[in-house]
């Protein structure tokens, strides 16, 4: 027997012995389920169990090997071994997605904020001007400034009003 496949999650070793003997090569599981595990709906690939202890995936025929593995690199779960051959496996997170959304996101937002300090600026500028300060007044009863000639005359006015007849 000749190991093809192995996963901590007995699920996907299920699903590729399943793809295996559909094909017609005669296949084990090598730590499955049983009453024993506790793999059900408790797995975490954070809590990692070693290779020994994993779920695997065993060909019964090694000559059946090499189609086995043809297999399962046609299905993209297996890459090649030899130099070369190898079609990359690039996984993308969704991270790698979420780049070029937040730029565009970011773009909208100072946009936005540029065109909410025109606004201000344009209202700023469009403000009713205060009125200028008042001036004081100084009284008229202030002695005027020494250098200034004294006044001729005074002028005294006296204002009569008319008596209404009745």
């Amino acid at each position: 027997m000749r190991q093809v496949f192995s996963s901590q999650r007995i699920e996907t070793v299920e699903g590729v012995a399943k793809l295996l003997t559909e094909a017609g090569i005669p296949v084990h599981i090598s730590n499955g389920r049983s009453y024993h595990s506790k793999r059900g709906g408790q797995f975490s690939y954070t809590e990692p169990v070693k290779a020994q202890l994993q779920p695997a995936v065993w060909v019964r025929h090694a000559d059946d090997q090499p189609r086995a593995r043809e297999l399962l690199r046609e299905a993209g779960l297996l890459e090649s071994t030899r130099p070369g051959y190898a079609s990359a496996l690039t996984f993308t997170s969704p991270q790698d997605d979420a780049a070029p959304r937040r730029s565009w996101a970011w773009r909208i937002r100072l946009i936005l904020l540029a065109l909410i300090a025109l606004a201000a600026v344009v209202m700023w500028m469009r403000r009713p001007l205060p009125p200028p300060p008042a001036v004081p007044q100084a009284p008229a009863e202030q002695a005027p400034p020494a250098d200034a000639a004294p006044a001729e005359e005074e002028e005294d006015r006296i204002r009569i009003q008319p008596v209404s007849g009745g």
